[in-house]
Order: structure tokens, then sequence, then C-alpha cells
């Protein structure tokens, strides 16, 4: 399987909190409106899991939103797990680590996998994580996946209108969007029951699509 994920580590390591607060701000992300139109299917006391937590960004979304149920954060860079710890003291679970071999405590009712997150992953690895989130979500779990709408221009150069490359000071990403029909592929592949897709747009006007994974 090639592990595209492990290539692109490198800019995740070195990118800093300032240039991904930047990017989050450029992509119209810091609004929250992603993240809105999920809260809509999560009830407030459900135990979330976010997969690639970065800087924060959900995690100050759910406390905005007083959350109650308990709250985990999985990020493989180790810099970044370090200030997620700092800014969250008690608040959140912070695990180190790749997801394909993570498991948890609790029993988890919703993963969120936003801001292009899977698109950092092979076609094949895709399909596995989304397969390993089924195995630890709860009988009712919900799995997020939000990602750039086919079709669309992204800030990278686009290969073709599903493979796309991004060169920076801090490094080069390889991504890869997948398909409606490859997101449908995974979640039936793995065992969900239904596919929710909602498309919108965020505040500087980029077309996203979510896609909602539930058993």
């Amino acid at each position: 399987m090639e592990n595209i994920n492990k290539k692109n580590f490198n800019f995740y390591n070195q990118i800093g909190i300032d240039t991904f607060q930047s990017l989050a701000q450029t992509g119209g992300f810091n609004t929250f409106v992603d993240l809105e139109i999920a809260y809509r299917y999560i009830q407030p006391s459900e135990n979330i899991v976010e997969i690639g937590a970065g800087y924060g960004r959900c995690l100050d979304f759910l406390f905005e939103k007083k959350h109650a149920g308990k709250i985990v954060a999985v990020e493989q860079s180790p810099v970044l797990c370090k200030y997620l710890r700092e800014k969250y003291l008690n608040g959140v679970q912070v695990i180190e680590g790749d997801i394909y071999n993570i498991s948890f405590e609790n029993q988890i009712d919703t993963a969120l996998w936003m801001w292009s997150g899977i698109i950092d992953f092979s076609v094949e690895e895709q399909a596995a994580v989304v397969k390993h989130l089924f195995q630890v979500l709860s009988a009712k779990g919900k799995l997020f996946i939000d990602i750039p709408r086919i079709g669309i221009k992204t800030i990278a150069d686009h290969i073709d209108q599903q493979r796309i490359k991004l060169t920076t000071d801090f490094g080069e990403i390889e991504c890869y969007i997948p398909l409606s029909s490859e997101m449908k592929e995974y979640a039936d592949q793995a065992g969900f029951s239904r596919v929710d897709e909602i498309n919108y747009e965020t505040a500087t006007d980029k077309k996203r699509t979510m896609y909602i994974l539930m058993k």
C-alpha cells in the first residue's frame, strides 16, 4: 500500500501554528461553517474523536458549544501534540500517533475528519482508515469527512481533478480527492449503512463536500 500520509508528515510537523491558522482563515474555516453543519447531527453528550487535530480548530468549536461528551484529539505530529496538550490541559485527551493503529479507552460516538484530512492519504489508505473507524465507533456511530468539491480548483497544483500537489516553504504534500462513488464504496466496504452528502461553501467561497457516514 502506498503510504502518502507518511510522505506528508514533515509538512505538518514543520508548518507552525500561525501558518496553520492563516490557512484556515484563507480557506474560510475559521468561521466553523463546516462544523456548524456537522453539529446538527451530534448530540451534546456524545464522545467525539477528531482525526488530525492540528492546532485545535475543531476543539475550539466544541468548547464554544460547551460540548459535554468526552473529546479526544488524534495527531501524529509531536510538535502539534505538544501545543494541544499545553493549550487544552485536562480538557482534551491528546493521542499522538497514526490513526491506523489507535484504539480508544471509551466508546466513540462521532469521528470528525475535517478540513480535507482524508485527502492526505492514498486510495488504499483512505479505505483502510474508514474501515478502522467503523470498528471503533459505537453501534450508532457517525463519521464526518470533509473534502474539496470535485472539479473545483484549490490553492494546490492540480495534476487532474483528483490528484493535487502543494509545494510550500514547509515541504510538499501529495493529495488524492475521492469521488462520491469512492466515498460510498469505502463506506459500504467498511459496513456503514448510510451516507449523506452535503455541498456547502466556506466564508471565502471555497466549495466543499461533507460526507456523513452512519452505522
